[in-house]
């Protein structure tokens, strides 16, 4: 009897020893997840320009096709970014266009995003369109436009970001609607 007592008084420490080791782990893997989040960018809102002519309630719609994760509000046609102007462009003229803007010695450098069968070419900030530039537009049909910029704000008061990961996912779904020419994220510090 005092073997079989002995026996299960150590079965009984082994078990509480088993236990304490589990949840010692719980508490680290915890704390690794804590400073892995901490660690990941997180986005606190969304830099998206729409093209020329998207109205607030087009912006709200195409928004609400969307996971976005956490509450939000929308900054429509705000003013914390210049407008930037850009062209679309058949696919089939693209490579046309590009050769005849390289020729102006004042082009500067754009930024292309295709959409099914067309390239929108996006001008920098600073591009000032001159008499060279607007004739080669008149000579090939094509109209300079502005894009609206829009800012998500993202977050509800207690949470006002997003996991990187998370930013990824609605950006790479909110640009293939046609009406949305870029996402861009703004990061919290």
């Amino acid at each position: 009897m005092k073997d079989m007592s002995k026996i299960n008084k150590g079965i009984a420490i082994f078990i509480v020893f088993l236990i304490l080791v589990v949840l010692l782990g719980l508490v680290i893997k915890s704390q690794i997840d804590v400073i892995r989040q901490a660690r990941e960018p997180q986005v606190g809102g969304l830099d998206i320009q729409f093209e020329n002519g998207t109205t607030e309630p087009e912006v709200k719609a195409i928004l609400k096709n969307y996971n976005m994760t956490v509450n939000y509000t929308i900054d429509y046609d705000s003013d914390n970014m210049l407008k930037r102007y850009y062209i679309t462009v058949d696919q089939d003229k693209r490579m046309d266009i590009i050769n005849e803007l390289r020729k102006d010695e004042n082009w500067p450098s754009y930024t292309e995003v295709k959409k099914g069968n067309y390239s929108i070419i996006m001008l920098p900030e600073e591009f000032i369109p001159d008499e060279e530039f607007l004739t080669m537009l008149g000579k090939n049909d094509l109209q300079l436009k502005k894009s609206l910029y829009c800012y998500i704000h993202l977050g509800d008061g207690s949470i006002n970001w997003i996991s990187e990961k998370s930013a990824l996912r609605i950006k790479n779904e909110l640009v293939t609607n046609e009406k949305v020419l870029t996402v861009s994220f703004d990061y919290v510090e």
